[in-house]
């Protein structure tokens, strides 16, 4: 028989089901120790709110995949993105409510970086992988016109966020500004015309369930991983940054990597396996709507929370600070560049590649200076070599993108 009958623990259960249930076992021990007012070392708590975190962010991430079968496709992939950052997100809002602004960008910086770093140099990092694994070599991705909206955002956030850079502060201005071009991206996303993934994986098994259960289950993953995300981010947060003292490494750079690439591995991994099934286009639009969230909400609404927290006037931003963001601009600007043509080449990508691992072997503020600036300078000498282009760019804020 081709279907043997379950035995054990996954009795009655689908396959699917059994990897929801093993993947919310995996936030019951973080959610105990918080509950429960427990303080184990920092070790332990990073372990156990971690796994509860990224347990969490997976269960939100198959909810929101398997609810895009009840709406527009473009307002999906931008409810996908945003449920997706959730979790860096409220880190980043605790560290600005508690007015601890040398921490206040960490998370944020890192996460931008890695999802629009890792949106163009995708294709060159998996050529790394062994060959069995490796996907078939594409001389180039194409991206759908839709995105041109995702990039004209994402540039313009950009480069207002150099206006921190220079000024030293983030203030309520930078708040309108950016949360305005959040609200603009989210009222234009619902009639772009892009086309999000198919659901693939549990996600897929949750959209072919009847109207009512989908509905049903989609909406009882997202309240019980929303309810586990509010209550261990931030402790997860906090521990990374105890661990990181414990162990000697700098707690500003332990919680702009570790904690973006725990919360943000649900949509990495969503956009490695679309990219190995040949839907390239479909892998870089789900990280660029998340970079784009990163960039405008996340960024503006920090001054506002700042504010109403233990801060008093607008954001400051200490060198530190305004250098991680100069190259945190950087990275978008320089990606908007690369894809601009909406044709992403093995040579961008590679060198995407090559100056984002280059930040990681020369971490002093010198050299990051340094590769910001190579950033900056490729993307306007790409820019202004397909200047052509960036009237169509700009068309993608006016009117309706091609089909």
């Amino acid at each position: 028989m081709s279907e043997a009958a379950p035995s054990g623990p996954s009795v009655g259960l689908a396959p699917w089901q059994l990897r929801i249930a093993l993947t919310g076992a995996c936030t019951v021990p973080g959610f105990f120790v918080r509950l429960t007012g427990g303080v184990p070392s920092y070790p332990i708590q990073l372990v156990t709110y971690g796994a509860a975190v990224i347990a969490a962010a997976f269960l939100l991430a198959w909810a929101c995949e398997a609810a895009q079968v009840d709406f527009a496709n473009g307002i999906v992939v931008a409810a996908v993105a945003f449920v997706a950052i959730l979790p860096e997100y409220i880190v980043e809002l605790h560290f600005a409510v508690t007015g601890q602004a040398e921490y206040v960008t960490a998370n944020l910086t890192g996460a931008s970086r890695l999802l629009v770093g890792f949106s163009v140099a995708m294709p060159a990092a998996l050529t790394l992988l062994p060959v069995r694994w490796r996907p078939p070599p594409l001389r180039h991705i194409d991206l759908d016109p839709a995105q041109r909206l995702d990039l004209v955002i994402l540039g313009v956030a950009a480069v207002w966020a150099l206006r921190g850079v220079v000024t030293g502060h983030l203030t309520l201005l930078d708040s309108a500004v950016l949360v305005s071009l959040y609200v603009f991206f989210l009222r234009r996303a619902g009639d772009s015309g892009s086309e999000a993934p198919e659901p693939m994986g549990v996600a897929a098994h949750l959209a072919e369930l009847p109207k009512r259960q989908r509905q049903q289950w989609a909406g009882g993953l997202m309240l019980y991983a929303a309810i586990v995300i509010l209550v261990t981010a931030v402790p997860f947060g906090d521990a990374v940054l105890g661990t990181g003292s414990l162990v000697g490494i700098s707690p500003y750079l332990v919680l702009q990597w570790l904690v973006p690439v725990a919360t943000e591995m649900p949509e990495l991994v969503v956009a490695v396996v679309l990219l190995l099934h040949r839907r390239s286009r479909q892998s870089i639009a789900v990280l660029l709507a998340g970079a784009v969230s990163q960039y405008t909400l996340a960024l503006g609404t920090l001054p506002i929370a700042y504010a109403l927290g233990a801060g008093t006037g607008p954001l400051p931003l200490q060198g530190r600070e305004r250098i991680e963001l100069i190259l945190t601009a950087g990275v978008a600007l320089y990606a908007v560049a690369a894809l601009v043509t909406l044709r992403l080449s093995r040579g961008d990508a590679s060198l995407m590649l090559m100056l984002f691992t280059a930040q990681f072997i020369l971490p002093l503020g010198v050299t990051r200076v340094v590769i910001a600036v190579i950033f900056l300078a490729l993307a306007v000498d790409v820019l202004i070599a397909e200047r052509a282009q960036l009237r169509p760019l700009a068309r993608a804020l006016r009117a309706r993108a091609p089909a």
